[in-house]
């Protein structure tokens, strides 16, 4: 997927995260999961073998749940308060979609969803974030500081100060709003 001020995807496993919160063009659209059948095609495009079997408008609306209560978490990595409500759905997301030990094609062990469909595709997305977590890599997963935008982009920058998804768009727009607030200011004092 192209993404604005043609920065890089997340690294690794991150890119899906990013994938599924990036399924709704907050400022232009579409909504990916606006319909069963729209989920349906992302998840055959991104999901593992199977995600896309059986949903339902139950599981596009727990997708459309999560993926919101993810875009409220990376505010918070890019300097917003933290949402407690954002962290109950997550958690009771994660409830719905355990993982168990598996063991990958050569042998070595690790999480994987316990079920199949969306469950565990939503499984699957909260373990990458569990994940990168502890490599240190979910910090830098962050929704744009743009209120209009909320685009997730991963913050390559070395002191991990990125706060827009493109400095030539969101950042130039947000940079104008505060210069016209000032004149106004000015202009009512003076």
């Amino acid at each position: 997927m192209r993404q604005p001020g043609n920065r890089e995807v997340a690294p690794g496993r991150l890119a899906l995260v990013q994938s599924f919160v990036n399924s709704l063009n907050v400022e232009f659209g579409p909504d990916e999961f606006a319909t069963v059948g729209g989920i349906t095609r992302w998840l055959e495009e991104y999901g593992p073998p199977g995600a896309a079997d059986g949903v339902t408008e139950a599981d596009r609306r727990r997708a459309v749940e999560l993926r919101e209560a993810l875009r409220a978490l990376l505010r918070e990595n890019n300097g917003g308060a933290p949402d407690p409500a954002a962290r109950a759905v997550v958690e009771r997301v994660a409830a719905h979609s355990p993982l168990v030990l598996g063991f990958d094609d050569v042998g070595l062990p690790g999480l994987r969803p316990a079920r199949t469909g969306a469950q565990g595709l939503f499984g699957q997305i909260l373990g990458i974030v569990v994940e990168a977590a502890k490599e240190g890599t979910w910090q830098r997963l962050k929704s744009c500081h743009d209120h209009r935008c909320e685009w997730a982009f991963y913050d390559r920058a070395r002191n991990r100060t990125g706060r827009w998804c493109s400095m030539a768009v969101c950042g130039t727009r947000s940079k104008m709003q505060v210069y016209r607030q000032g004149l106004k200011a000015d202009t009512a004092n003076g």
